[in-house]
């Protein structure tokens, strides 16, 4: 198997070799567009001198030269469009394999400063796991990214469905890369679903009116009647004129409806034209995996398929934006009730597939989260699957945090057999602590999403995080930082107290208060949470707290992490050890920083 590197390499100079290539073909036809545009003029201008039939019919067959190679350059532009987002994918992935992402969405309105861990873990925001992990092209997408980031899933059998999912798209990467690239094509806002969504709530005027199915069909056919009869006719001109006028008084009576309606839907064709490029890319897979069996099952049931739906409704937007072109929406509406007919089909199509829709969507946007996890996996080969197993809480083996190079990234073994069982972690500053807790915790949690752990080996329980590292202040409500962690450490015990279970992560409790007064209600909020059978991990520059140890020798460890002091040096070397700290550098390094001459 090749390195991910290479493979970005590579798929990165194909791809721009064949973009050059296009680019090429692209200067080629509009060239020969151009000139067979000049050349039809020259054919009338020239060859009806000498035989009017022969400068007719060429003019004819270069006009239809003409519309050929429009058509092709429009395509082949929309193609290259393509090979360019395919590129750049490549370009993005190969930077992001050095932990250079800020490219990608880091979600930042999902934000919660009161998420139960959401904030302390980084999930959110510029250098986070989301805008690590994200690749979602779709609205849908990346808000069910983000729910699942937020509140993952405990259930172990969906647990391992979406791990064998995202196995499987791991392995799919030029299906990804082009549902990618895809969706590049053109980024959707939210203002554009919402219209879209506006429309499918409104109430149809035109179908299912007999009165409007008749003029669809009536004044069309008497056009076309009238139009044959012209042909052998002249006299009935007058007739056609008069029906012509009719039809434009009519139209003229709906304006304001119908362009409600254009407004909403006719800017939205290269949107609802995405959409259909990214149902193909799920259709057509021969997927093995059960959850994306169903999530393609769930685009072509119920009869017609999503693609084609979609495709249909691309179909009958593209027509209706003809009458964006003043001379021929006269001629159309005129002769075919043209803004009538396309809204009656619009309303016909909604009826038919409205029902269905938020199905697509819902399905879609859970195809394109999983592709990020899957995006994710591939670039981390040497990541594990974790096992759920309810017989322990975890075991990590050499676990690292998946957001630091793996040039400088130390790996440690944890292990936490049973409820009730909780760590402290003690250590002198920057020797490593909050980087643990983060660690474990962000790999728990990728673990309850189906994604793979940055470790050798991992086994997990599912169960809810509860994380208190960075809790702040808040002006606005006018909170002491010391109350503010109060109130998170009285949520924690009223959901102890339920009997919820929890995975807890806290980073030096009751910092904002005094040395003796911390000493002391740190020592009693770790015996309640002891008492209340709780989970997890704490990290302390406090020595006595780790000496609760030998009171609950059951429940509580202690670990560390060691410093090598040389002097004036410090080494870290941010290994997990055994025991409690001997060795803490607060003034070292003030003395280094030149805060303090003191020795």
């Amino acid at each position: 198997m090749q390195r991910p590197d290479t493979v970005y390499k590579e798929l990165f100079e194909k791809y721009s070799a064949r973009s050059g290539q296009q680019k090429k073909q692209l200067r080629l036809i509009s060239f020969l567009r151009l000139i067979s545009f000049i050349l039809v003029f020259v054919s009338l201008f020239y060859i009806t001198k000498i035989s009017s039939e022969a400068g007719i019919i060429g003019s004819l067959l270069l006009l239809v030269c003409f519309f050929i190679l429009v058509k092709r350059y429009v395509l082949l532009t929309r193609r290259n469009a393509h090979t360019e987002n395919l590129a750049q994918i490549n370009s993005e992935e190969a930077s992001a394999l050095k932990h250079i992402y800020d490219r990608f969405d880091g979600g930042d309105e999902f934000f919660d400063p009161d998420h139960s861990y959401t904030p302390d873990l980084d999930v959110f925001g510029a250098g986070s796991l989301f805008q690590y992990l994200n690749r979602t092209i779709t609205l849908k997408g990346k808000q069910i990214l983000a729910d699942w980031l937020s509140g993952p899933c405990k259930d172990v059998s969906f647990i391992l469905k979406k791990q064998a999912a995202v196995r499987e798209l791991a392995a799919m990467n030029d299906n990804r890369q082009n549902f990618r690239a895809a969706g590049k094509l053109n980024q959707e806002k939210p203002f554009e679903m919402k219209s879209i969504s506006d429309w499918l709530q409104e109430k149809n005027r035109y179908y299912g009116n007999l009165y409007y199915h008749i003029l669809g069909y009536l004044f069309p056919m008497l056009s076309l009647i009238l139009l044959t009869v012209v042909i052998f006719n002249q006299g009935f001109a007058v007739y056609l004129v008069y029906l012509f006028i009719i039809q434009l008084l009519v139209v003229a009576m709906h304006l304001r409806y119908n362009n409600n309606i254009h407004a909403k839907l006719g800017k939205r064709l290269e949107l609802v034209r995405k959409y259909g490029e990214l149902f193909r890319y799920i259709e057509q897979e021969h997927f093995q995996s059960e959850l994306a069996i169903n999530i393609q099952h769930q685009l072509r049931s119920d009869g017609s398929g999503a693609r084609e739906s979609i495709h249909r409704l691309s179909s009958i937007l593209s027509a209706f934006d003809n009458r964006l072109n003043i001379l021929a929406g006269v001629i159309l509406n005129g002769l075919l009730l043209w803004d009538i007919q396309c809204v009656l089909r619009l309303e016909k199509w909604k009826t038919e597939n409205k029902d269905r829709i938020s199905k697509w969507f819902n399905a879609l946007g859970e195809y394109d989260a999983l592709c990020s996890l899957a995006n994710y996996a591939f670039n981390h080969p040497e990541f594990a699957f974790p096992e759920p197993d309810n017989s322990i809480i975890l075991d990590f083996r050499q676990t690292g945090h998946p957001l630091i190079p793996s040039d400088i990234r130390v790996d440690n073994d944890i292990h936490i057999n049973r409820q009730g069982e909780f760590v402290i972690i003690t250590g002198a500053n920057m020797a490593g602590k909050s980087t643990f807790l983060r660690t474990v915790s962000v790999n728990l949690l990728l673990g309850m999403i189906g994604a793979p752990v940055c470790a050798r080996s991992a086994r997990f329980s599912p169960i809810d995080i509860f994380s208190s590292m960075r809790t702040s202040d808040s002006l606005q409500r006018n909170e002491s930082y010391f109350y503010a962690e109060l109130k998170r450490l009285r949520e924690l015990f009223e959901l102890l107290m339920k009997g919820d279970r929890f995975f807890i992560v806290l980073d030096e409790i009751l910092k904002g208060t005094n040395s003796a007064d911390k000493q002391k209600g740190s020592r009693i909020v770790l015996e309640k949470i002891i008492r209340l059978n709780g989970t997890g991990l704490i990290a302390t520059h406090d020595l006595n707290l780790a000496e609760i140890e030998k009171k609950y020798p059951e429940n509580l460890r202690n670990k560390c992490f060691e410093i090598d002091i040389d002097g004036d040096k410090i080494h870290f070397d941010y290994k997990l050890y055994d025991g409690i700290t001997k060795k803490m550098n607060a003034l070292l390094l003030m003395q280094q920083m030149g805060i303090i001459n003191e020795k």
